[in-house]
């Protein structure tokens, strides 16, 4: 059996128009929009802070080769102060060619000014009884603590707004997706497995705020400190700049083609996900028939195939990252080759100062980050998008039933039901239902019988809008179905399925479901008159005892009767009972026999029968086979026509007087043939 999503004819590896789909997904970040304004302006300023430290180091290493040479240099001074002296020169042409390379560069670094002020201010207020080289130093160190402080705080300021924005996004878009799977019909669930559902609303939605909200704003700081970084190379020496920068197109190839092998697999990866899920829940959800057929060593080699596929997806993905990452890095230590090897020739001849050089250096990585950090901000974009197009796939399901521009609410309801002229198909090829004509006066019990595959619980599943007719109207109280909201419709209904369900929760909560405003002594009432009163008392904790998944902890019985009390709480005014008394033995039929009398007076009742006997008061049966109506009428009207009903009740009484002597022969320990005894549900 192969599984297919929702676009399951589409490859895994087909174009995508990843433009329209992330730009979709930053129409759900509108309601956010001045806090990633904030967030920009902060990413914007803690960019220009954060390479202003390195010009403060730049200055330093200045201040100490000009330190180093004044010293050094001054008996040479005096020695060509004479010179001048003697040859008729004025001293202070000669003090101009003694400005050194390094003093007008030093000029040049733009943060020079405000260090001189504040080293001015600090001797003159602070530190007056200390040297001015003291004063210097210490004032350089203050400085570059204070802006790198800064930096980081406003990056702290911005990352705690980014985690709250991306968070809300990741609450609302789950909660949009669970709100559309809500107005999904059940053909969806059934194409679709529950685990990859699953993983869609959680481990696909999860991603999105990580991968496109976070790499968005670095991607923004990274361009803006390479604007300013790049401003400041350029007005030092624009040559060494373009060198540096000189491994950049071969960055940006390589980038480009790791990222389609990233998108592929990316795509391949979620996909494998969720298949994995899927199979996951299916055996949590069955291991008791895993259990039951010893069927664990099947069902772990099928486990090992979607998990070595999952493997291998990812071992690929870990691959091209441990390929890509040495390449991108390679990449980035040319540039710093380049620029020590040529940098270093123009420090020699004095065309840069030893602390712009430094600074140059300590600028190379802000020149090669937006670079890189476009690749991964590519990569994590693509990652980001792989998993936005499996959520947009669901939101782009359009939901089979729909409520019309002018549907009403159904505020009261009669009871009357009409089925005129309904066909159904589940696709264009079968039609499960052909030309149903039927009318359930406000009230009355119609109960439909036939054999398995007659297309009974079809036929119920469209009274509440499960599914819309492909041809002919169903109509309560004269009411075109379609014309009413469906949730409103549903809520006149009450459904006691044949498997029920019920939720990892207590007796209480479970029962309290069908009203949720009642109180407890209602569902204590409810409870009564399903007949749950006496094995709820028996419970270690009573109303209040969690009963596991899917009522694991109580006999089939029993969570019948649970549904019941569920349903006799909700009070509806029209109620469908899909074979609720099978499966379960006499005792507990008659039990929940009981439940069902209190359970449908006054009310409109649909009934599958899966025992004849329970149905046989009933106003109108409907015999059902092959999606039509064959025979209508009361119990003693079918039995007197000969026809299918009379058929089926004699086949199946019979069986049940065979089983009953096969039991008195097996107690009195009498000797009788093999018996093929067809089961009820070949019947039915």
């Amino acid at each position: 059996m192969h599984y297919h999503g929702p676009r399951g004819d589409r490859k895994d590896d087909r174009e995508v128009n990843y433009r329209e789909t992330y730009f979709r997904l930053l129409k759900f970040a509108r309601p956010y929009l001045p806090l990633i304004i904030i967030v920009l302006f902060l990413a914007l300023a803690g960019s220009f802070i954060g390479v202003l430290p390195d010009q403060v180091l730049g200055v330093a290493v200045d201040n100490i080769f000009s330190y180093g040479q004044r010293s050094n240099s001054g008996q040479i001074l005096e020695e060509r102060e004479q010179a001048a002296v003697l040859n008729g020169e004025r001293a202070q042409d000669t003090d101009e060619e003694l400005i050194s390379p390094e003093d007008q560069f030093t000029r040049m670094l733009p943060i020079t000014p405000y260090i001189e002020r504040a080293v001015d201010y600090m001797s003159n207020n602070w530190m007056r009884e200390y040297p001015a080289v003291v004063t210097e130093s210490v004032t350089l160190a203050l400085v570059f603590i204070i802006l790198f402080i800064l930096s980081r705080l406003l990056t702290v300021i911005q990352g705690f707004i980014t985690v709250y924005v991306g968070q809300s996004l990741i609450f609302d878009l789950r909660g949009k997706v669970y709100g559309h799977l809500q107005k999904l019909s059940f053909k969806y669930y059934e194409n679709n497995r529950t685990g990859d559902i699953m993983a869609r609303v959680v481990n696909d939605v999860d991603s999105l705020a990580d991968m496109i909200i976070n790499p968005v704003i670095d991607f923004v700081r990274n361009v803006s400190a390479l604007i300013f970084v790049l401003y400041f190379c350029l007005l030092w020496d624009w040559r060494l700049t373009l060198l540096a920068l000189i491994a950049a197109p071969l960055l940006i190839i390589t980038t480009r083609f790791f990222g389609l092998k990233f998108r592929k697999n990316f795509r391949r990866l979620r996909k494998r996900i969720g298949d994995l899920n899927g199979l996951l829940q299916d055996n949590i959800a069955g291991i008791r028939v895993i259990k039951g057929f010893t069927r664990e060593d099947y069902e772990y080699e099928r486990f090992e195939e979607k998990n070595r596929k999952n493997y291998q997806s990812r071992l690929r993905l870990g691959i091209l990252f441990r390929t890509f990452r040495p390449i991108i890095d390679f990449l980035n230590q040319v540039g710093t080759i380049v620029v020590l090897g040529y940098g270093s020739l123009k420090v020699y001849a004095g065309s840069i100062s030893p602390g712009i050089f430094v600074t140059f250096i300590r600028y190379l990585p802000r020149l090669y980050n937006p670079i890189t950090g476009f690749s991964r901000f590519y990569n994590q974009i693509q990652q980001a998008l792989a998993s936005c197009e499996r959520v947009f796939e669901v939101m782009d399901i359009e939901p089979e039933i729909k409520d019309d521009p002018d549907a009403k609410d159904l505020k009261e309801v009669q009871g009357l039901v009409e089925f005129d002229d309904v066909s159904f198909s589940y696709d264009e090829e079968v039609e499960v239902l052909k030309d149903i004509n039927i009318t359930v006066k406000p009230g009355e019990m119609a109960a439909f019988v036939g054999p398995s595959g007659a297309g009974k619980t079809t036929l119920t599943n469209l009274i509440p809008r499960f599914y819309d007719p492909t041809r002919g109207k169903i109509k309560i109280d004269g009411y075109d179905l379609k014309k009413i909201k469906a949730q409103t419709l549903r809520s006149h209904i009450g459904i006691v399925q044949q498997d029920p369900f019920l939720f990892n929760d207590t007796l209480l909560a479970n029962i309290n479901y069908g009203k949720l405003d009642a109180d407890e002594d209602e569902v204590k009432q409810a409870a009564r008159a399903a007949n749950c009163d006496n094995f709820i008392e028996e419970m270690p904790k009573g109303f209040n005892t969690v009963i596991g998944e899917r009522g694991v902890k109580l006999s089939g019985g029993q969570k019948q009767r649970v549904s019941i009390a569920r349903a006799i709480l909700a009070d509806p005014k029209i109620l469908i009972l899909d074979e609720a008394t099978s499966s379960v033995d006499t005792e507990t039929e008659i039990l929940i026999q009981k439940a069902i009398d209190h359970l449908v007076q006054d009310r409109t009742t649909f009934v599958i029968a899966h025992r004849l006997s329970t149905i046989q008061g009933a106003d109108n049966i409907i015999v059902m086979d092959k999606g039509m109506i064959v025979e209508t009428g009361t119990h003693q009207e079918l039995i007197n026509n000969d026809g299918l009903y009379s058929k089926l009740h004699q086949l199946q009484f019979t069986s049940l007087e065979n089983n009953d002597n096969t039991k008195e022969e097996f107690n009195s320990g009498q000797s009788f043939p093999d018996l093929n005894l067809g089961g009820e549900d070949d019947i039915f």
